[in-house]
């Protein structure tokens, strides 16, 4: 993982002197790789102290080791000056595609990264003891909960997929301790979000969220916690492409992952599956459909 990706990671975790250090790490890449810690204490405002402990939290084994990897980092970037950047006004169709393909390779590298497999292993193994899983998102997180939806629901799992709290809390009220709440949330703040989560723990049910990294009030109010690193995204984003990517692909892992696993059971069932909707194309034919509907139309 990038210097930049792991202080977005960190960055909620931080406390606020080691956060203005990661900021200006973030925002001066260039001029940190030639700095001492002295010298980067100061342009950030803060300690030297500080700054040794932002390191510590670090994959770097020293503050020389972080400046290394920085610095390779700056050389892969500029190679990709339009990196981590949204669009801008009149750019051309091949200078968007590249930004895009820069920011999603970026984006599944990075949450590949820093996936723990003792969380997604505690996950399989609830979804395994489940008989029912109730979804919950709302705006582009209700695309991954209908994702996740899809999936299960041809594994013979009893779904509900709700973006709206008037009608996933009374259905909180009945469910037994084989069920689950799967909540999810880029940001881990939405207010919608928490109160799913704190209503489902006052009916004893457990909670899974899929959040970006880090501490946030979502992930702390989960049983089982899925992270995604923090996308490449500008705050005035004008679409979650890099997010929604970073969460299908890690739901793509927990599925894989949960077949294999369960792989005599499962894979007979999506075959049988998926031959079902194959013979249903086969034996679909267009032409006398549509000469049908024509024919009642007319009538």
């Amino acid at each position: 993982m990038s210097v930049k990706g792991e202080l977005l990671n960190l960055l909620a975790d931080l406390s606020r002197s080691e956060q203005k250090v990661a900021n200006y790490i973030i925002a001066n890449p260039q001029a940190v790789i030639s700095m001492t810690v002295a010298q980067l204490a100061i342009a950030a405002k803060t300690s030297p102290s500080a700054v040794i402990r932002l390191v510590k939290h670090l994959k770097s084994t020293s503050y020389t080791t972080m400046k290394v990897d920085l610095a390779a980092d700056v050389s892969k970037n500029q190679s990709n000056s339009k990196f981590y950047a949204d669009i801008a006004a009149n750019e051309s169709l091949t200078a968007i595609e590249h930004k895009l393909l820069a920011n999603a390779q970026q984006t599944l590298q990075e949450t590949s990264d820093q996936i723990k497999q003792t969380e997604i292993t505690k996950l399989v193994d609830e979804l395994s003891n489940s008989q029912q899983i109730l979804l919950f998102g709302i705006g582009a997180s209700a695309l991954v909960a209908e994702n996740i939806s899809q999936k299960w629901s041809r594994l013979g799992y009893a779904i509900t997929v709700d973006n709206d709290l008037n009608l996933l809390l009374p259905k909180l009220v009945s469910l037994n301790s084989q069920s689950m709440l799967w909540i999810i949330s880029n940001s881990g703040e939405s207010p919608e979000a928490l109160v799913a989560a704190n209503t489902a723990h006052k009916f004893g049910v457990k909670v899974i969220s899929l959040t970006r990294f880090g501490k946030n009030h979502l992930f702390l109010a989960s049983d089982i916690g899925i992270h995604t690193s923090q996308p490449p995204e500008d705050q005035q984003r004008i679409a979650a492409t890099s997010s929604l990517l970073a969460q299908f692909m890690v739901i793509d892992l927990i599925f894989y992952y949960f077949v294999s696993q369960n792989f005599e059971r499962y894979s007979k069932v999506l075959a049988a599956s998926r031959q079902a909707v194959i013979e249903y194309h086969n034996n679909f034919n267009s032409e006398d459909y549509f000469s049908g509907s024509h024919e009642s139309s007319n009538q």
